[in-house]
C-alpha cells in the first residue's frame, strides 16, 4: 500500500480516531499517494494503523459519501476517479456556499477579522499579478476561511469544513478566470474594496463572478 504508518500512535478513539484516519487517508488521496483506482483494503490499513478495522470502516464510508472513494459490494473499494464534470461542479459549489459566508462575514466580523481578511487578499492580489496558481489557491483558501469562520453560522461553517477536502482534490488545477491574471488582479481589489466597505451585497457578487455556474 503506498502510504505509510502515521508519525506517532493514534491516540484517540472512537469517532475522533475514525476522523483522524479520515484525514490521513483523504490526505493521502490528495496528494497523489493513493491514485484513482487505487485499492483500499480495510485489514491492511488498520494493521498499518496499528488500529481496529471499525474506524477504518468509517472512515471510509465517510469518503465514500464524499465521492473520493467507490465501493462495489463484495467487489472493491478504490479511489474514486473524478469525471469531466466534477470540477465544474465543485467550483460552482463552493462559489455558492462561499458567497454567503463571506457576505454574512461582513454583518458579524470583528474589525481585527476584516483587518485579517484585507491583509490576506493583499497576498492574493500579489499572488495574481505573479500569475503564480499554487501560490494564489493557497492565499484564496485562507482569506475565504478567515470569512467563513467571520460568518459565525456553525452550520455553514461544518459543511464548508465537511467538503472542503473532496473540493480540493478535483479544484486542483482550476484557476480564476481560466488564468487571466489580469482579470484576477481587478477582480480581487474590487473585492479587496468591498470588503474593506463591508457591502455584504457587492461580495457576495463578486465571489460568485470568481466561481462561475457550469
Amino acid at each position: 500500500m503506498p502510504i505509510d504508518a502515521p508519525a506517532q500512535r493514534l491516540e484517540a478513539h472512537g469517532s475522533a480516531l475514525a476522523d483522524e484516519v479520515y484525514e490521513l487517508l483523504a490526505q493521502a488521496i490528495l496528494d497523489g499517494r493513493l491514485a484513482a483506482g487505487e485499492r483500499l483494503r480495510d485489514v491492511e490499513i488498520a494493521e498499518l494503523y496499528g488500529i481496529s478495522r471499525t474506524p477504518v470502516r468509517e472512515a471510509i464510508q465517510r469518503l465514500e459519501r464524499q465521492g473520493l472513494v467507490e465501493v462495489a459490494a463484495h467487489r472493491y473499494t478504490r479511489v474514486s476517479t473524478p469525471d469531466e464534470s466534477a470540477q465544474a461542479e465543485a467550483t460552482e459549489f463552493i462559489g455558492r456556499l462561499s458567497g454567503t459566508a463571506t457576505s454574512l462575514a461582513m454583518l458579524r466580523a470583528s474589525d481585527e477579522q476584516i483587518a485579517q481578511m484585507l491583509t490576506e487578499l493583499d497576498a492574493v492580489i500579489d499572488a495574481c499579478g505573479r500569475d503564480d496558481d499554487r501560490e494564489l489557491m493557497t492565499r484564496m483558501v485562507a482569506f475565504h476561511r478567515s470569512a467563513t469562520i467571520a460568518s459565525g453560522n456553525r452550520l455553514l461553517i461544518n459543511v464548508i469544513r465537511e467538503v472542503n477536502l473532496p473540493v480540493q482534490r478535483v479544484v486542483g488545477g482550476w484557476r480564476p478566470f481560466g488564468g487571466d491574471h489580469e482579470r484576477c488582479v481587478d477582480s480581487f481589489r474590487r473585492l479587496r474594496a468591498a470588503v474593506a466597505a463591508r457591502d455584504e451585497v457587492l461580495v457576495e457578487q463578486i465571489v460568485r463572478e470568481q466561481h462561475p455556474l457550469a
